[in-house]
């Protein structure tokens, strides 16, 4: 085809601003939204989303720019074909992370663009320039960092909080967070949960077990703490009142001589969670209820010999960690991995040559409707539709959906015979008989590898025990 209806790019905003910038400096969310929406009308750009990371600097590390991960994730499933932000500086401040990012948005073909500065990444000299910029914006951030730090430091020692009240464990707030101008903030109890505290504190200390603790405070309260978190707060030297090695800096809930009491059995408690097995279908299994990944397991069995000894078993299993850690999920079955493996080593042939008959199947009608396909009213269609989304008489779910339709059926016109999916990988195991007998040999490491190489996922499944998702 000659000329192909260009698709209208969707685009996101991602804003950015410090505390300290918009004070200092007025980078204003307002302003910076007001600019790029502007910019974006005049570049004839569909926004389909904003992400606004609010008190947040450059440099932050990646895991507390939440909106940034959030955008992150959408460009992975390729919700957008465009990031528009103001400036570089307020995209990164950070060489290493900014590649980083990059690397996952030229996987999913995402570009970038500033509205307010010009960058081209296309050339040789255009990527030097921009890792010249970001070299210097990162050491003008480090030297900004180095102040905020000298100003935290202080602020710590004169027992200041330098956060908010979501950073702080069960039982604890800031007073006055709300108040910009109050100089005299800082960490005292919550009033409305440390009873609470109280109660599982005295349970831990009662059971020594963090799961009996989590399972009792939820239960009680109708909490959906989580398992890592519970362990955290019993971890948390907060409790006795210290923060950093600032003796007092709170009002304690125990004495430091019951909080390292404590610590020995959260300890404990790690050490029996320590991993045993090499699990062979590690990430592969998925929970039927919640879909979360089942996390492995062991199951000790007591037997007793003719002599009366006892001996123990123990094997390995599955589980949903939704459930077992913080009962947000109802499955509290446990799948052995040595049924699941002999299911798949006697129904895998068969669930292959399901697959193959599937894919084939599927390449046979692709061909049959090659010949049936007009390129220009494909084209035709196309700019209709176009049409439609601009004048906002179609949803963008139904564009989305109309416009991936149209150009299948143009690829199919263009590649014809290099559409059909290939299915030598699995034919390839069917011809070679001895495969599951060479699968026998393995150590549990290769075993997880090759069936890693063709399962996207397992679940159990009413009709047939098993559900294979394959690759």
């Amino acid at each position: 085809m000659e000329k192909v209806i260009k698709k209208i790019i969707r685009v996101v905003l991602y804003i950015r601003v410090s505390t300290e910038e918009q004070a200092k400096y007025g980078y204003s969310l307002k302003s910076q939204l007001d600019r790029l929406k502007e910019y974006c009308k005049q570049k004839g750009y569909k926004i389909i989303e904003i992400y606004i990371d609010e008190g947040k600097t450059a440099r932050t590390k990646l895991k507390n720019r939440k909106e940034l991960l959030k955008l992150v994730e959408d460009a992975k499933e390729e919700k957008f074909d465009r990031i528009i932000v103001w400036r570089l500086d307020r995209w990164f401040r950070n060489v290493a992370d900014y590649y980083k990012i990059q690397e996952v948005l030229e996987a999913h073909n995402i570009s970038w663009e500033c509205s307010d500065e010009d960058y081209n990444t296309n050339t040789a000299m255009g990527r030097y320039i921009l890792n010249l910029k970001l070299s210097d914006a990162q050491n003008e951030s480090d030297k900004t960092s180095e102040r905020i730090k000298f100003n935290f430091d202080n602020m710590i020692r004169d027992k200041k909080p330098t956060f908010g009240s979501q950073s702080l464990p069960l039982g604890f707030i800031v007073e006055g967070e709300g108040d910009r101008n109050n100089r005299n903030k800082r960490v005292i109890k919550d009033e409305s949960v440390k009873h609470i505290v109280y109660d599982m504190i005295e349970n831990f200390e009662l059971t020594h077990s963090i799961r009996k603790t989590l399972n009792y405070i939820n239960t009680k309260y109708n909490m959906a703490i989580h398992y890592d978190s519970m362990r955290k707060y019993l971890k948390n030297p907060l409790y006795y009142g210290c923060y950093r090695g600032i003796e007092n800096f709170c009002e304690a809930y125990i004495t430091k001589e019951r909080f390292d009491k404590m610590q020995s059995f959260v300890k404990k408690n790690n050490k029996d969670n320590k991993k045993k097995y090499d699990y062979i279908f590690s990430g592969l299994v998925r929970c039927p209820k919640c879909g979360n990944s089942m996390s492995g397991c062991t199951h000790t069995s007591i037997k007793k010999r003719k002599n009366g000894t006892k001996v123990k078993h123990q094997y390995p299993y599955y589980r949903c960690g939704r459930h077992w850690s913080s009962k947000l999920c109802e499955n509290n079955k446990m799948l052995s991995q040595n049924v699941l493996e002999q299911w798949l080593i006697n129904h895998f042939e068969e669930e292959l040559k399901k697959k193959i008959d599937t894919i084939e199947s599927i390449n046979d009608d692709t061909n049959k409707n090659i010949v049936k396909l007009n390129p220009d009213k494909i084209n035709a269609k196309l700019e209709r539709l176009n049409d439609l989304y601009i004048e906002g008489r179609i949803t963008k779910e139904k564009y989305d959906k109309d416009y991936s339709k149209f150009k299948e059926e143009i690829k199919l016109v263009e590649v014809q015979e290099e559409t059909k999916r290939d299915t030598s990988k699995y034919k390839k195991i069917l011809e070679n008989a001895s495969a599951m007998d060479i699968y026998e040999k393995l150590t549990d490491e290769n075993k997880r590898i090759f069936w890693s190489n063709y399962i996207e996922y397992i679940e159990e499944s009413e009709e047939s025990k098993f559900k294979i998702i394959f690759k």
